[in-house]
């Protein structure tokens, strides 16, 4: 008797538990994931100070223009990350090319491209070009990526085309530093929103990206690097709710600017794609 009493206090506690430290791993995850977002913050600010108040260059979004993208001084993924003593990303998918290995992905290492807490969806990381001798293509994974709505009224008033590494975005252009949205944790696989949600569908094998992709696997949010330095969760549901309170990107006329989020500061943010 005594020795069943030992052991249903024992299920009892370990059912206390449990829950308990997935919820502390859960939050360790979170806490990490703010960190390296933060890391990108602060880089950015760095490098726009040494260029002329500049934002880098958000890239091509598509995974066939990453050669584009890696050749530009001013791409984000190469720009930022000396000034964090992190390889720029041009070297580290071109080393792991030459290895035949894959680049950081899924929590690996100490990487600031890629989120501990993040589950990648099976085809990461996402190849590109011509295979190497063991078959392995060159690579990219992001788990934080910019805005790719930040500059959309910027070019379409210069009258310049999306491939403008050099039509960038300063801060002093920008209204509303406090809210406007710089960098954005996008969602690592398609699951982490339910089947039912409007965005589920969004591919995630991108280098930018907006509110359709933002983040959902943090308690059912994701963070956000401010234009102003800081860094905030935000609830997917409130990221993805447009001025007039829908979700719908078919809202007439629909504008994803609101009062705590703006995405396009010198224009409405319109669902595109």
């Amino acid at each position: 008797m005594e020795l069943l009493v030992v052991i249903g206090i024992i299920v009892v506690l370990i059912g206390i538990l449990v829950p308990g430290v997935g919820m502390v791993r859960r939050s360790g995850f979170a806490a990490k994931s703010q960190s390296n977002l933060k890391q990108w913050g602060k880089g950015t600010v760095m490098w726009a100070n040494a260029n002329k108040e500049c934002l880098p260059w958000e890239g091509l979004e598509d995974a066939d223009s990453m050669p584009i993208n890696l050749a530009q001084r001013t791409y984000w993924a190469n720009a930022i990350p000396p000034l964090l003593d992190q390889r720029p990303y041009s070297q580290i998918t071109e080393d792991a090319f030459v290895a035949q290995q894959n680049v950081p992905f899924g929590g690996e290492g100490e990487s600031i491209f890629v989120d501990p807490g993040a589950q990648p969806e099976s085809a990461a990381p996402w190849g590109y070009g011509s295979s190497g001798s063991d078959g392995v293509q060159r690579q990219f994974y992001f788990n934080y990526v910019p805005n790719s709505q930040m500059n959309n009224t910027l070019l379409a008033n210069s009258g310049d085309p999306e491939f403008s590494p050099n039509r960038l975005m300063r801060f002093v252009q920008i209204p509303r530093t406090d809210a406007t949205v710089m960098m954005v944790e996008m969602r690592a696989n398609p699951k982490e929103l339910p089947t039912s949600d409007v965005h589920f569908g969004h591919d995630v094998k991108r280098q930018c990206a907006d509110w359709k992709r933002f983040a959902a696997r943090h308690f059912d949010g994701g963070h956000i690097a401010f234009v102003d330095g800081h860094v905030g969760w935000v609830l997917n549901t409130e990221a993805t709710t447009n001025s007039v309170g829908s979700r719908d990107p078919s809202t007439p006329q629909g504008d994803w600017n609101t009062r705590k989020l703006v995405w396009d500061p010198l224009g409405p943010a319109l669902d595109e794609n």
